[in-house]
């Protein structure tokens, strides 16, 4: 897939992000940048540009896997690394206005890039180990406060269920404890919950909780389907839920206060 030339892809863009904002009321258009490899400079800083003129968002991924590190290297050798290329454009410029997806591979410089950018990182566990592309070091951007989500990938995920990004995403930090680094503790079920609700929701707001002042967002889900001679207790029932969803019933869904599904 190649655009004709950087001005008909900016002016394409203009008509997409226009057209969006007139016709849809909750779908919010992002400025979305493949990645570096496919976006010349000048596309880039255009995009920057038009980020900072309808003020947009903007996603894009980053270090994903070595081979597309080492590639970024041969095409902006200036870069000190994968996350100034993306910078250079501006297009990083705004409190909590950008997410990368995946930074499995990070460098220290990097990490400190998205501190000081304020970057929200996406993590894609299933999509990392589909495309075997490694582990992201989640613990260590929460104790930098990186704001962090999660995410299916879409196409490299082969779910979009939260559920099993949240189960994913604790097992896989479980490999990275063992194999990579003991020294980043293994995520909780608490925690997995928080980047599955309230992490990721703070990119668009007071969303993911049921805090006083936030968006009322709520599912309903019976695990009666889930037999058990136990009494558990609702923080116990929660984690089988988070490893066991495929087994429950969703039975109603709010959205902003309004509900939009009942079985």
């Amino acid at each position: 897939y190649m655009e004709d030339s950087t001005k008909k892809s900016v002016q394409d863009t203009i008509r997409f992000i226009e057209e969006a904002q007139k016709n849809f009321k909750n779908t919010k258009p992002i400025i979305t940048p493949r990645f570096i490899p496919t976006c010349t400079d000048e596309l880039m800083k255009n995009l920057a540009e038009l980020k900072r003129k309808y003020h947009l968002p903007m996603q894009s991924h980053l270090s994903e896997n070595r081979g597309e590190i080492e590639w970024v290297k041969e095409l902006c050798p200036w870069a000190e690394c994968y996350g100034d290329a993306y910078d250079e454009s501006g297009i990083l410029e705004g409190k909590y206005s950008s997410i990368m997806a995946h930074c499995v591979s990070s460098t220290d410089e990097e990490v400190e890039l998205l501190k000081e950018r304020e970057v929200f990182v996406a993590h894609c566990p299933k999509s990392n180990l589909n495309l075997m592309s490694g582990i992201a070091p989640i613990r260590k951007y929460m104790e930098k406060e990186i704001p962090i989500g999660l995410g299916s990938d879409v196409a490299g995920g082969e779910t979009l269920s939260i559920f099993e990004e949240m189960a994913k995403a604790i097992q896989v930090s479980k490999m990275y404890w063992r194999y990579v680094d003991e020294q980043c503790r293994p995520l909780t079920v608490p925690e997995a919950l928080f980047l599955a609700t309230r992490g990721g929701g703070a990119f668009f707001g007071k969303v993911g909780s049921f805090e006083e002042g936030f968006e009322f967002d709520a599912i309903v889900i019976d695990d009666s389907q889930i037999k058990t001679q136990l009494d558990l207790t609702l923080t116990e029932r929660l984690e089988r839920i988070v490893y066991s969803s495929g087994q429950c019933k969703l039975i109603a869904k709010t959205v902003s206060g309004k509900k939009i599904f009942v079985d």
